[in-house]
């Protein structure tokens, strides 16, 4: 139940002098807090601690050389209200019998780290004699920043209270081991106060690769999107990228590798970051696993439940050790392919998968079955004849109504292991045809309050409102509807604050190519005159294409994580200039096996990018990608693209046969995402102006 990450770095000072200097620095300090102290001393039982109503502390002492005076106790410090243990002190919280989880963090007292040698955590849940229902021991590093625990009482009965114990651990003294633990989240939210001026990150690729990229501009990138007034980014972060593998559950090391390096920088920049969990796409292992399937499996498989609760958990466990940790949200997005099986023509395999999610057992609960009959034009004589209802039917209805429920069920089941997560809902209206054949719009504002959080997340985008029939609107025009519609979901939110995660003011999507859009003149005119909207109808947004992106179809493209995804002979993956590169020699090749899936864009012309980094011996290059082959001299460092015809498949292959060549940033592609910010290479578009009038008008209300 209790899990940690650890991180390393830090030098230590020698603990022989530790205490007489810190305590020098601190001993007026000391006089403001003993008071506290010394209650806890004299008393023995503090009243509260966050949601415990008793906490007492055992084996306190007096202690001349701690700036408090005493061993253990509660205090406030600039991190919030914290309890310091040391070594042979011990705390127990019990709280009302109400409380099932709690969540902390912990850590060496940052003041003394480089001082100590490490500490331990004994952690028990009693029940009222005292006999230990489950115990935990926790090592803890000195270089270690806040790490998280999570407990959960729910398992045991006759809990009755936890008992945390301070020890050496192994380590050989206990100089300076003075661990702090405070509740792993305050309620307040982020937009108390604050408008929220986000951009989503993705470095120099795109949501579906960016975990495996190097992200080696990073520290650069931070700085400039706060130079342009955001004081935010958001993070998509991938489910099967984090967690390959859900039965038995497994995790990728090098992803919360990148996380934490974000993270760090992020609070090194000082900038929030909000992240957006269980995100549909990425490339790891994708060959043979139907992501869809995955998702699907969340309505039938106790399983993939229990697998979507340990991802939640270490996401919120990761996320939450860092200061500049924001909000997080789910989106009905990522979890919208499931509802593909409305598609399927035969309705035998679609009552073989409403037995799997229970649709029936749904319906029972919801409908009389001469209701469902009567609303529908059914006639069926059991619950269990009842299939997942196609696409066209008049019952749709009641299927987007059991999904609104399956979204507001993972959303607060995911809400007792990440305090305070939000879900994107969905503003769109979806058709139905109803008995009579008529056309009728279902909303999914039964979803729009987001359960237990206390802020309300959702998309907006130009076409919503309008007709959507190719029309090219005048930034008045769009205006008005920004104002009407964010107006009505704030109405319909029970007065939560309201995170727009995308703000999607101008879109090049080709599937949405049909779509009202603002005229590219007036887009300047558009995001200048939009403050006041969204101030008052919203507590934040976000851009999601802050940088335009290539939709680039390859694993691994940069080489980050060297022939992770690739296979080849001849080759060798190296470090230049901090970057890695791939380095060819004669007679070598190098391929990745590309499925038709990570297709997400369908053109007539495809690209294919690298860069040549270093070229010890020009020569030819022979590019297959599918059944279609190129060939092309290289005779000098830079960028080459290729541009061919939409291929069979994607399988690309590069093989060189009196060339050596070091390469790097592949790029396969057929679209590139504008976002009317910055262009692929970084250089300034038409509305980044704009962009940073807008921040700036926010930041200053």
């Amino acid at each position: 139940m209790c899990e940690k990450k650890v991180r390393t770095g830090g030098n230590k000072w020698l603990r022989t002098t530790c205490i007489a200097a810190f305590g020098i620095f601190c001993f007026t300090l000391g006089f403001a807090c003993s008071a506290l102290f010394r209650k806890a001393q004299e008393d023995v039982t503090v009243h509260s601690f966050g949601v415990f109503s008793s906490v007492t502390f055992n084996g306190v002492r007096e202690a001349k050389n701690i700036p408090w005076n005493y061993t253990a106790g509660i205090f406030d410090m600039e991190q919030g209200q914290c309890i310091l243990l040391t070594p042979n002190t011990s705390v127990d919280l019990e709280g009302n019998g109400a409380i099932s989880s709690w969540c902390f963090q912990y850590r060496i007292h940052p003041w003394v780290a480089e001082g100590s040698d490490g500490a331990g955590l004994l952690i028990w849940i009693l029940d009222e004699d005292e006999n230990i229902l489950y115990s935990n021991e926790l090592s803890v590093k000195p270089e270690d920043q806040w790490q998280s625990c999570y407990i959960d009482m729910s398992l045991y009965e006759t809990a009755s209270k936890i008992r945390i114990f301070c020890n050496n651990g192994a380590a050989g003294n206990d100089d300076c081991d003075w661990i702090i633990l405070r509740e792993q989240r305050s309620e307040a939210s982020a937009f108390d106060g604050n408008y929220a001026r986000s951009a989503t990150y993705f470095a120099d690729e795109w949501p579906i690769n960016f975990w495996n990229c190097e992200m080696d501009r990073l520290e650069e990138d931070l700085a400039q999107i706060k130079a342009d007034g955001f004081d935010s980014i958001i993070i998509v972060i991938p489910w099967r990228e984090f967690q390959p593998d859900i039965s038995p559950v497994s995790y990728n090391a090098y992803a919360f590798d990148k996380l934490d390096e974000l993270m760090r920088t992020a609070d090194q920049v000082d900038l929030k970051v909000y992240a957006r969990l269980g995100y549909t796409w990425d490339f790891y292992k994708d060959e043979n696993d139907n992501i869809i399937e995955r998702y699907f499996s969340l309505l039938g498989d106790s399983d993939a439940l229990a697998a979507w609760d340990a991802y939640i958990q270490k996401m919120y466990q990761s996320l939450s050790a860092y200061d500049c940790f924001a909000e997080a949200f789910l989106t009905w997005e990522d979890f919208w392919g499931a509802m593909g099986v409305c598609d399927i023509e035969d309705p035998d395999e679609r009552t073989a998968k409403a037995d799997y999610i229970k649709f029936g057992e749904w319906v029972s609960a919801n409908y009389s079955l001469e209701d469902y009959n009567r609303n529908y034009q059914t006639d069926y004589t059991a619950y269990g004849q009842i299939p997942i209802p196609h696409r066209s039917e008049p019952a749709l209805w009641a299927m987007y109504e059991f999904y609104d429920d399956f979204l507001i069920d993972i959303l607060k089941r995911s809400q007792q292991y990440f305090p305070n997560l939000s879900m994107e809902v969905r503003m769109d209206w979806d058709l139905v045809t109803d008995k009579q054949g008529d056309p009728v719009y279902y909303q999914h504002t039964k979803t729009y309050d987001c359960a237990d959080s206390n802020f309300s997340t959702t998309m907006y985008g130009i076409p919503m409102g309008f007709e959507n029939s190719g029309e090219r609107v005048s930034y008045d025009e769009a205006l008005a509807k920004t104002k009407y519609i964010l107006e009505k979901f704030k109405e319909e939110t029970g007065g939560k604050a309201v995170y727009i995660d995308q703000f999607i003011f101008a879109d090049n999507t080709p599937a949405f190519s049909n779509n009202a859009q603002i005229k590219e003149e007036e887009l300047d005119d558009y995001l200048l005159n939009a403050a006041e909207i969204l101030h008052s109808c919203s507590d934040g947004y976000g851009i999601w294409t802050y940088r335009n992106y290539r939709a680039n179809m390859l694993y691994n493209p940069q080489f980050a994580l060297e022939e992770n995804g690739w296979s080849g002979k001849n080759i060798v993956f190296q470090e230049t200039e901090g970057s890695m590169v791939c380095h060819i020699m004669p007679g070598g090749s190098l391929s990745q096996t590309i499925p038709n899936i990570r297709n997400h864009f369908s053109a007539d012309k495809y690209y294919l990018e690298f860069d040549v980094v270093e070229l010890t011996r020009p020569g030819t290059l022979k590019i297959q990608i599918g059944n279609t082959v190129l060939n092309t001299n290289v005779t000098d460092t830079g960028k080459l693209q290729l541009t061919f015809d939409s291929p069979a498949n994607f399988d690309l292959h590069i093989s060189s046969a009196d060339t050596e060549l070091s390469i790097d940033n592949l790029r396969l592609y057929c679209q590139i995402q504008q976002g009317y910010l910055y262009d692929e290479d970084l250089n300034e578009l038409e509305c980044i102006d704009a962009v940073r009038s807008l921040n700036n008008s926010l930041g200053a209300q």
